[in-house]
């Protein structure tokens, strides 16, 4: 899986604003659309307004003018609007990135937790098949507990009134058909699956602890399951985000003011240009922004709903799945060791400070990469010779 693929819906261009995939990227948002339905019709009357006074009965232009006699109003009725939008943009951009770090953590702890469970099996005096069994399953119930995290985090309190599946059951499994019927039936009636899996993934450990399995004393092995646990806690923080809404006060007083806003801006921006197209321009523009802003706050409230500004767990989902599985790879090549070199001038291979700062014992990542591809190509050569 490529590192280019990571986050796919949220990638942009930072060069220019103007940029071709940016504006590609913006005729995809559904909010850009409502936004342009709603503040169309208010530049129209914007317009439709300033052409009558001024071409059709211009008699009615003191009228119109009589309305709002004081700018002052349409001031402090702006600066309300943008008081409210921009706690409400705030309020749902906190939400969002709250919302990444909860699902990274659980990806990250689920991982380190695998990573330790799966490197205590090491040097094991159990039988190499049950061994392997062990692997099997563990890493099946760690990638199954991952998606169903997901699953409930996008179902969010819809997840018992609808029989809906999420989305996230169409994501990528390592092989679920491994698991027994009866677990998998038993697992589709209960209510709380993610703690179910849980529970299972603390009995497996434990099972795995009398037979043998684990090379390490029992006290070590608490880390792996306190990682998992951990990632178990970060799942419940991030409901919060999913059960509790935007304080309905706040929307209906935000909502109020849009729509006033919008019956008002044509008056006003009548009054501020002698164009009846400008008066369009000017009053779509501001509707536009507003709406536009406050539907994106809307859809980031809500990160995990796979909407196209919401969080790409279809590719975290993924990316678990694949460092497990290279974890299991590794478990079968043998460890790092030294080469029977000696270098310093100490003649061993002890590597001291003296050596350190005289530059033999410095190296990098590059110099090695290189050394390796010139070896390997050293014996491809032998090979066609």
């Amino acid at each position: 899986m490529a590192i280019s693929q990571m986050m796919r819906s949220l990638a942009y261009t930072h060069a220019v604003c103007i940029a071709p995939q940016n504006i590609i990227l913006l005729l995809r948002q559904p909010k850009f659309y409502a936004a342009f339905a709603i503040s169309l019709p208010c530049g129209i009357c914007g317009g439709a307004l300033k052409f009558y006074v001024t071409e059709i009965n211009p008699e009615m232009e003191r009228v119109v003018d009589g309305i709002v006699t004081n700018q002052a109003v349409q001031s402090t009725l702006l600066f309300l609007v943008v008081l409210m939008a921009a706690f409400r943009i705030e309020a749902a951009y906190g939400k969002f990135w709250t919302g990444c770090d909860y699902v990274y953590n659980i990806v990250g702890d689920l991982f380190d937790g695998a990573s330790d469970i799966l490197s205590y099996t090491r040097c094991s005096k159990a039988p190499k098949k049950q061994v392997q069994e062990f692997q099997q399953l563990f890493i099946r119930l760690i990638s199954l507990f991952n998606a169903l995290i997901f699953a409930e985090l996008e179902a969010g309190t819809e997840r018992s009134n609808d029989g809906k599946l999420p989305s996230t059951y169409h994501f990528e499994l390592l092989n679920i058909g491994g698991l027994d019927d009866a677990s998998i039936e038993y697992l589709l009636s209960r209510e709380h699956k993610v703690e179910t899996v849980f529970t299972w993934i603390q009995f497996i450990v434990v099972e795995g602890l009398h037979a043998g399995i684990f090379s390490i004393p029992p006290p070590i092995l608490t880390r792996g399951l306190s990682d998992i646990s951990t990632a178990l806690v970060h799942f419940h923080e991030a409901q919060k985000i999913t059960e509790v809404p935007f304080p309905f006060p706040y929307l209906v007083a935000l909502q109020l003011l849009m729509i006033t806003h919008w019956l008002i801006t044509p008056i006003v921006a009548s009054s501020w240009t002698n164009y009846w197209y400008w008066t369009v321009a000017m009053s779509f523009v501001g509707t536009f922004s507003l709406w536009f802003f406050a539907g994106l706050a809307q859809e980031l409230d809500q990160p995990f709903q796979h909407t196209k500004n919401s969080v790409d767990m279809r590719y975290l989902q993924r990316l678990l799945n694949n460092r497990v599985l290279c974890i299991v790879d590794q478990m079968a090549q043998k460890s790092p060791y030294l080469k029977d070199l000696e270098f310093g001038k100490t003649g061993s291979l002890k590597l001291t400070k003296q050596d350190y700062r005289s530059g033999e014992g410095k190296g990098t990542l590059e110099t090695a990469t290189t050394r390796l591809q010139s070896r390997v190509s050293k014996r491809k050569s032998v090979r066609l010779d």
